[in-house]
């Protein structure tokens, strides 16, 4: 009984070894990395999501106001040369 339990623990000790080991590669290693850079990419996302939904919630809403009524010239006046003048 204690042999088959000692072998039995041999073996899970083994399995959990070898599971483990897939993380120390370059292609576990940089399977890590993505995972890292995609969770950080995640959170900023949408730290700047609720960031920007705030920012929304404090512009006022603006009432337009009544229309301003302007008189005199609307447009630029066009200037015509005369033969009068000092001519440049």
């Amino acid at each position: 009984m204690n042999r088959l339990a000692r072998q039995l623990a041999l073996l899970l000790l083994g399995a959990l070894l070898l599971s483990s080991c897939s993380m120390l590669t370059a292609q576990g290693r940089s399977e890590r990395a993505y995972a890292r850079y995609v969770a950080k990419c995640s959170k900023s996302r949408i730290k700047q999501q609720r960031k920007l939904t705030r920012q929304h919630f404090r512009i006022p809403i603006l009432e337009p106001s009544e229309p301003v009524i302007t008189t005199g010239v609307s447009g630029p006046e066009s200037v015509t040369s005369s033969g009068e003048g000092g001519g440049f």
